[in-house]
């Protein structure tokens, strides 16, 4: 909740700054160089009223832009993206936004209003083509930032799939001991797992068994019990 609050109401604070502020230097832009105020000679362009007021909301304008940049900065982590890191500075962004922005209309002020004020048209390309060049490389650095984190996410799982893929689609089994299926081990106490035995020492042991029975019934004697026990064992 404290992500989103701080978020919506920085972006809102930045954004209306913003505006705020280009909408009054467009107006004192029009008004063009003045003076007022109690001189001992006359003012050949007074300042028409409200200028003190438009230079006033100007200034309000930037600090507000400043304390949203500030609180959509200090807007921390939301609980949904805690491993993700961060992409790109919000200081890099909201500097090169604002100076782009303020730059683009003073310029455009200045080149296509008919109605600026003495020296309105000379202030607008001055503020137009300084801020231009402050906030234009700075809006280009982020964006190539964000774009190069979002390359390097997708790159993550094409990465591992082609190094799995990698020797002409041979894979090996030992890379995947320790995610869910354990390796083979060997039994307690010997060298390796013991293998089953094979059909032929199966019917051997069966005849053993019988043998063993017969004798212990009484149809086979001591030494024909051996014998016969000899034989099988010696059967390869």
């Amino acid at each position: 909740m404290a992500y989103l609050l701080k978020s919506i109401t920085g972006l809102g604070l930045f954004g209306g700054g913003i505006a705020l502020a280009n909408v009054k230097l467009v107006n004192l832009l029009e008004t063009g160089t003045c003076a007022s105020g109690n001189t001992p000679y006359a003012i050949r362009n007074p300042c028409p009223p409200g200028t003190g007021g438009a230079i006033l909301l100007l200034m309000a304008g930037i600090f507000a832009a400043v304390i949203g940049a500030g609180l959509f900065a200090a807007r921390g982590t939301p609980s949904w993206a805690k491993n993700s890191p961060q992409r790109v500075s919000t200081f890099a962004v909201t500097w090169g936004i604002g100076f782009t922005a303020t730059g683009a209309v003073s310029l455009l002020t200045a080149l296509g209003n008919d109605s600026l004020g003495q020296g309105g048209e000379l202030g607008g390309l001055i503020v137009g083509i300084t801020f231009l060049v402050m906030g234009i490389p700075v809006l280009l650095f982020a964006l190539w930032s964000l774009i190069e984190s979002l390359g390097s996410r997708d790159e993550g799982p094409m990465s591992m799939a082609t190094s799995l893929g990698a020797g002409g689609g041979t894979v090996s089994t030992g890379a995947f001991e320790g995610f869910g299926t354990p390796a083979p081990q060997s039994a307690p106490g010997f060298g390796a797992v013991a293998r089953p035995a094979s059909a032929s020492e199966g019917d051997r042991i069966a005849k053993l068994q019988t043998l063993a029975e017969l004798k212990k019934s009484g149809a086979l004697t001591d030494q024909e019990f051996e014998r016969e026990k000899a034989r099988l064992l010696g059967e390869s």
